[in-house]
């Protein structure tokens, strides 16, 4: 989906359940986040093709941990953004929601026709079936995957083709929810509530949003085959995007009271988070070895 839907989305969901702007200004932020693996310079061209990066790299739930650690509303943009990806179709790639552990399983037990695929002896584990290729090919040309075969099924798939109707009905529809959230008959305490908040509340959100949009247009000078027209400033992506990252930086710091006291929070019981941190791994390593003990495959 396009940004600003993202970005509207993130931000009536935020007034809705929280009723506070600068708490949906956060969650507005993080809706964000997840697009800067689109098909930038940065991510090279072969591996943007082959290993399909985008709605893969920051659309996962490990990206979801680490913007938890900023703060919980942050990660709740990030994760809106994903589940709204995911609601398209493999034509639009869907949503990748365990990259990199997805990729650890190479192959699909059907191929993209139906067809039962051989067995790799090598092979223990399998996704269902692969991509179907005619889909993939139809999608739009920084979504396609070159490599020699279809990559298995590996991104969660929804019902609906988002460069239309579905994007357009997120957007209008969270446009009309904040509309109603401000301004109708009996609402008058929500208008209230965001012109009696002190600007000083917006200042810390209002900064994290230019790192993020100078790190957008760094990406959106060298964008192959879509921005043909600010080619002759190519030369400023470098210092653009250094400028960006340092921007990140200083607002990270400046958000590190909330850091501080999230850490503390997930920390708080040492002994609960080490448990789990081993009981688990060894729960899911011996699901795997029971599923392909004497030679037998598993299917993800």
């Amino acid at each position: 989906m396009d940004l600003p839907t993202h970005f509207v989305f993130g931000f009536a969901v935020g007034l809705v359940f929280f009723g506070k702007p600068e708490i949906a200004l956060l969650i507005a932020l993080g809706t964000l986040i997840p697009d800067l693996d689109r098909e930038y310079w940065f991510i090279p061209k072969k591996v943007y093709a082959e290993e399909q990066i985008h709605r893969a790299g920051l659309h996962n739930v490990f990206v979801m941990a680490l913007t938890y650690l900023v703060s919980p509303f942050f990660s709740l943009g990030v994760f809106l953004h994903s589940l709204q990806d995911s609601f398209t179709t493999v034509k639009d790639r869907g949503v990748e929601w365990f990259y990199p552990f997805t990729r650890l399983v190479k192959r699909g037990l059907y191929d993209e026709k139906g067809n039962p695929r051989p067995l790799d002896p090598k092979e223990k584990i399998y996704f269902f079936q692969e991509d179907p290729r005619g889909l993939v090919d139809k999608a739009d040309e920084d979504l396609r995957e070159y490599g020699c075969e279809p990559i298995p099924w590996r991104r969660v798939y929804g019902f609906g083709q988002n460069s239309q109707i579905l994007d357009k009905s997120f957007l209008i529809g969270s446009v009309i929810i904040i509309l109603v959230w401000f301004f109708a008959p009996g609402n008058a305490l929500h208008l209230s509530v965001f012109a009696g908040t002190p600007i000083v509340s917006y200042y810390l959100v209002g900064f994290g949003f230019i790192p993020v949009l100078v790190l957008f247009g760094a990406g959106e000078l060298d964008r192959r085959g879509h921005t043909p027209a600010l080619g002759r400033f190519t030369f400023l992506k470098y210092p653009i995007f250094g400028a960006g990252i340092l921007l990140l930086a200083i607002w990270l710091v400046l958000m590190r009271n909330s850091i501080i006291q999230n850490i503390e929070t997930i920390f708080y019981n040492p002994a609960a988070i080490l448990i789990a941190g081993i009981i688990i791994p060894l729960a899911i390593l011996s699901i795997v070895k029971i599923k392909t003990r004497n030679d037998r495959t598993a299917v993800v």
